[in-house]
C-alpha cells in the first residue's frame, strides 16, 4: 500500500512540473517611455513695433570742377526713431534663415556753421524724416528659445538739406536717397500661445547712403547771394528694441 501512495505522489508532481513548463514566463515590469519634448520653432511670419536712438554723421561738400571741399566738416546728427516691422523666417537645425522689412519715422537731424571760404554766417543742416531697410537675417540658435544674429541689405531715407542765413531766412533740398544697412541683434521668444509666439530683440545697425548732389543747379536767393552745388553725406548708427508676434500657421508649436 506504501509503495502505491508514493508512486502515484511522484506521478502527480512531474504531471505538474509538465503543465507548468507550459505557461510562458511572467514578464518583468518596465518604465513608459518619457515623452520627447517639443522644441520652439523660429519658423514662420510676424509684425511687429520697434524704436530707439538714431545718430550718425553729416558733411556738405561743394563740388567745384573736378575738385570737392567741404563746407561744414562733419559734424553730429542725433535723433529718435520708431516704426514697423513685417518678415518671415525658416528654422533649419539650429540656423534660421529669414527676410525683413522695416519703416520707421525719425527727426534725427544737425547742424554745423558754414567753414572759410564760404559764407560763415550761413549754417547748413541735414535732417532724416523717415527710414526703410530691407534687410536678410541669419540666425544661429544656442537655445530653443533665444537666438543670435546677422543681418544686411539695402535701405532708404528722406533727406533734407537746409542753409539758413540771417539775411535770406532758409532754402532746402529733400531728396530719397539709397545705401547699404548691416548690422547685429538678438531675439527672444518670451510667450508662446496657441496663435501666436510673443518675442522680443535688441538690435544694432549702420547704415550708409549714396552721396548726391544737392542743391542742382546753384539757387540764387533774394539777397542775390549764391546756395551752391553740394554732396550731403550721411551715415546713421542705431540701437532698437522691438516686440514680434509671430503666427503659428503650421499649428500649435509650443507652450
Amino acid at each position: 500500500m506504501k509503495k502505491l501512495v508514493l508512486t502515484a505522489a511522484l506521478l502527480l508532481g512531474a504531471t505538474a512540473a509538465a503543465s507548468a513548463a507550459d505557461f510562458p514566463a511572467t514578464p518583468m515590469p518596465t518604465k513608459a517611455p518619457m515623452p520627447v519634448p517639443i522644441l520652439f520653432s523660429w519658423t514662420g511670419c510676424y509684425v511687429g513695433l520697434e524704436g530707439g536712438g538714431n545718430w550718425g554723421k553729416s558733411e556738405h561738400i561743394a563740388k567745384s570742377g573736378p575738385f570737392l571741399q567741404t563746407i561744414t566738416g562733419q559734424y553730429d546728427l542725433s535723433g529718435g526713431i520708431a516704426g514697423g516691422t513685417v518678415g518671415c523666417n525658416v528654422q533649419l537645425s539650429n540656423f534660421v534663415i529669414g527676410i525683413e522689412n522695416d519703416f520707421s519715422w525719425t527727426n534725427k537731424q544737425g547742424s554745423a556753421t558754414n567753414l572759410l571760404p564760404f559764407d560763415t554766417t550761413s549754417t547748413s543742416s541735414t535732417r532724416e524724416k523717415w527710414l526703410d531697410t530691407l534687410r536678410g537675417r541669419f540666425g544661429y540658435v544656442p537655445w530653443d528659445r533665444f537666438m543670435i544674429y546677422g543681418t544686411a541689405g539695402v535701405a532708404f531715407a528722406n533727406i533734407q538739406a537746409a542753409i539758413s542765413n540771417p539775411a535770406f531766412g532758409s532754402v532746402t533740398d529733400s531728396q530719397v536717397r539709397p545705401g547699404w544697412v548691416a548690422g547685429i541683434g538678438g531675439e527672444w521668444a518670451a510667450w508662446s500661445g496657441p496663435f501666436g509666439d510673443l518675442t522680443f530683440k535688441l538690435e544694432y545697425l549702420h547704415v550708409g547712403f549714396t552721396s548726391h548732389n544737392f542743391f542742382d543747379p546753384a539757387v540764387t536767393v533774394a539777397t542775390g547771394a549764391t546756395v551752391v552745388t553740394r554732396q550731403v553725406n550721411v551715415s546713421d548708427d542705431m540701437v532698437r528694441v522691438g516686440m514680434n508676434l509671430k503666427f503659428n500657421w503650421a499649428g500649435v508649436v509650443n507652450y
